[in-house]
Protein backbone atom coordinates (compact mmCIF):
# COMPACT_ATOMS: atom_id res chain seq x y z
CA UNK A 1 0.00 0.00 0.00
CA UNK A 2 1.41 3.32 -1.07
CA UNK A 3 0.82 6.56 0.84
CA UNK A 4 -0.52 9.31 -1.40
CA UNK A 5 1.42 12.60 -1.41
CA UNK A 6 -1.22 14.49 0.57
CA UNK A 7 -1.19 11.87 3.33
CA UNK A 8 2.62 11.93 3.38
CA UNK A 9 2.59 15.71 3.81
CA UNK A 10 0.06 15.51 6.62
CA UNK A 11 2.03 12.74 8.33
CA UNK A 12 5.21 14.86 8.20
CA UNK A 13 3.35 17.92 9.49
CA UNK A 14 2.18 15.84 12.43
CA UNK A 15 5.72 14.55 12.98
CA UNK A 16 7.15 18.08 13.03
CA UNK A 17 4.37 19.18 15.40
CA UNK A 18 5.17 16.26 17.72
CA UNK A 19 8.85 17.25 17.78
CA UNK A 20 7.81 20.83 18.59
CA UNK A 21 5.64 19.57 21.46
CA UNK A 22 8.45 17.36 22.78
CA UNK A 23 10.98 20.21 22.63
CA UNK A 24 8.59 22.54 24.48
CA UNK A 25 7.95 19.88 27.13
CA UNK A 26 11.65 19.20 27.65
CA UNK A 27 12.39 22.93 27.88
CA UNK A 28 9.71 23.29 30.57
CA UNK A 29 11.21 20.37 32.49
CA UNK A 30 14.71 21.83 32.14
CA UNK A 31 13.51 25.19 33.46
CA UNK A 32 12.29 23.49 36.64
CA UNK A 33 15.59 21.73 37.31
CA UNK A 34 18.87 23.02 38.66
CA UNK A 35 21.50 23.40 35.96
CA UNK A 36 24.69 24.55 37.63
CA UNK A 37 26.98 21.82 38.91
CA UNK A 38 28.74 22.94 42.12
CA UNK A 39 32.51 22.55 41.87
CA UNK A 40 32.51 20.00 44.70
CA UNK A 41 30.20 17.72 42.65
CA UNK A 42 31.86 18.12 39.23
CA UNK A 43 33.60 14.75 39.59
CA UNK A 44 30.15 13.09 39.52
CA UNK A 45 28.88 14.90 36.41
CA UNK A 46 29.35 12.23 33.75
CA UNK A 47 30.23 9.00 35.50
CA UNK A 48 30.89 5.89 33.44
CA UNK A 49 28.81 3.94 35.94
CA UNK A 50 26.01 5.88 37.65
CA UNK A 51 25.26 3.05 40.05
CA UNK A 52 28.82 3.12 41.36
CA UNK A 53 28.84 6.92 41.42
CA UNK A 54 25.71 6.95 43.61
CA UNK A 55 27.73 5.24 46.34
CA UNK A 56 30.38 7.95 46.09
CA UNK A 57 28.03 10.95 46.23
CA UNK A 58 27.62 12.41 49.71
CA UNK A 59 24.14 11.62 51.04
CA UNK A 60 23.28 15.29 51.50
CA UNK A 61 24.00 15.89 47.79
CA UNK A 62 22.32 12.84 46.31
CA UNK A 63 19.02 14.51 45.40
CA UNK A 64 20.82 17.46 43.80
CA UNK A 65 23.09 15.13 41.81
CA UNK A 66 20.06 13.14 40.63
CA UNK A 67 18.35 16.34 39.47
CA UNK A 68 21.51 17.53 37.74
CA UNK A 69 21.97 14.18 35.97
CA UNK A 70 18.35 14.42 34.81
CA UNK A 71 18.88 18.03 33.69
CA UNK A 72 21.85 16.86 31.59
CA UNK A 73 19.69 14.06 30.12
CA UNK A 74 16.92 16.55 29.32
CA UNK A 75 19.40 18.89 27.63
CA UNK A 76 20.56 16.00 25.47
CA UNK A 77 16.93 15.16 24.65
CA UNK A 78 16.30 18.76 23.54
CA UNK A 79 19.30 18.62 21.24
CA UNK A 80 18.26 15.23 19.82
CA UNK A 81 14.64 16.28 19.27
CA UNK A 82 15.83 19.50 17.59
CA UNK A 83 18.08 17.53 15.25
CA UNK A 84 15.30 15.10 14.35
CA UNK A 85 12.80 17.94 13.92
CA UNK A 86 15.17 19.65 11.50
CA UNK A 87 15.37 16.48 9.39
CA UNK A 88 11.59 16.00 9.45
CA UNK A 89 11.04 19.64 8.47
CA UNK A 90 13.42 19.28 5.52
CA UNK A 91 11.53 16.21 4.31
CA UNK A 92 8.24 18.04 4.80
CA UNK A 93 9.49 20.98 2.71
CA UNK A 94 10.51 18.59 -0.07
CA UNK A 95 7.14 16.85 0.02
CA UNK A 96 5.27 20.15 -0.04
CA UNK A 97 7.34 21.29 -3.02
CA UNK A 98 6.29 18.11 -4.89
CA UNK A 99 2.59 18.38 -3.99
Amino acid sequence: METDPIDAVELRRNEVAQYDANIAMYKAIRAALPSEWPAVLQAHRKPKNQHKAIDEVPSESLELVAQLWYADDVEHAIRTETLERTKAAAILAALEAQA
